[in-house]
């Protein structure tokens, strides 16, 4: 039996880790060196907290693979074409993400406004970071469909808070042989 490694999803996360950790490192003020940055998989990214260690005050990036479904001449929209041609192409949706900590105060005062506005400011470069992330992708890939999705803030929650953007890549069919 010949062992066979994904050809479509991890060559595209690699890239897009590799934009993200160039990018990461030109945040004018990270929560944390370094920053960690990496692939996360399952449906949504968990915030991690140990005795010693807190990702969201490291200032945790990722790149999570969302979901794949087939598209075709009308990409990214899937395709609800049936045929004997097979998938024209796969549509690759992808989640890149950054969180850091929010202030929390104590038990004797609220965060102030100054602690708020650095923080909301410091997301706000996150965001730009993981925008131009976006731009390396695209400008490695010339020959690439992608559609950039929507970017949302995080709720802010256990200490965190963040943002998320959607990117769909189209990729070939090369799973089959035809």
């Amino acid at each position: 039996m010949t062992t066979i490694s994904d050809p479509m999803i991890g060559p595209i996360a690699a890239d897009l880790v590799a934009c993200l950790t160039t990018e990461a490192a030109k945040v004018p003020d990270p929560p944390a060196t370094p920053r960690v940055v990496c692939l996360r998989p399952g449906d949504r990214v968990d915030l991690l907290l140990s005795q010693d260690e807190d990702e969201c005050c490291a200032g945790l990036m990722w790149v999570r693979w969302n979901r794949v479904y087939p598209s075709g001449d009308d990409f990214p929209a899937a395709d609800n074409l049936v045929g004997r041609c097979g998938i024209q192409r796969w549509a690759a949706e992808f989640e890149l993400g950054a969180v850091r900590c929010a202030p929390v105060g104590d038990v004797d005062r609220l965060p102030t406004c100054d602690e708020w506005e650095a923080t909301t400011l410091g997301t706000y470069d996150d965001g730009a970071a993981i925008r131009r992330a976006l731009c390396c992708f695209i400008a490695a890939n010339p020959y690439t469909l992608v559609f950039v999705g929507d970017g949302l803030p995080m709720t802010t929650e256990g200490g965190c808070v963040g943002v998320t953007y959607k990117i769909t890549v189209a990729a070939d069919n090369c799973d089959c042989e035809v």
